[in-house]
Parts: structure tokens; sequence; C-alpha cells
């Protein structure tokens, strides 16, 4: 797994570790679960309680670039 630039620094990938999932860098907590727990309607704060080991700025930055990634492929406006 490659880990995008925007997100080096932010994200982590190592086959020892979770059997390879992208996670947060300092953490054990994979990326799925910021987003699943999303999907299911519940917060970023929520997900942050629940996560203390990942800061704001972590998680914000995954979904800046979720949402970028999307909006590049519509040709929409990137978000800043």
């Amino acid at each position: 797994m490659t880990i995008p630039p925007e997100l080096q620094g932010i994200l982590v990938a190592d086959p020892e570790y979770l059997s390879g999932a992208v996670r947060f860098k300092g953490t054990r907590v994979p990326v799925q679960a910021l987003l699943d727990t999303l999907l299911h309607d519940h917060t970023i704060d929520y997900f942050l309680e629940g996560f203390p080991g990942v800061s704001r700025e972590q998680a914000e930055a995954v979904l800046k670039f979720e949402q970028n990634t999307v909006r590049e492929m519509f040709g929409l406006e990137l978000a800043s």
C-alpha cells in the first residue's frame, strides 16, 4: 500500500501491523474505523472520543483527501 503524499506523516501501512491495514500514524487505529463511523451517521467527535490517540487534524486530513479525490473525479472545485 502506498500512502498518498498528502497523507504521509498522517497515515502508515506496515504488513507487520494490523495485517497491513492503513492506520493513523502512532496508533493502531485503522482509517476504516473513521470512515465506518461516519457512514453510520456518527460525528468526528464521536470517533475521536472512541479513539483518543487520533487527533482531529489527522481525521480531518483524511476526510479532506477523500472529499478532494471525489471532487477531482467529478471535475469539481477542490476543498481547501
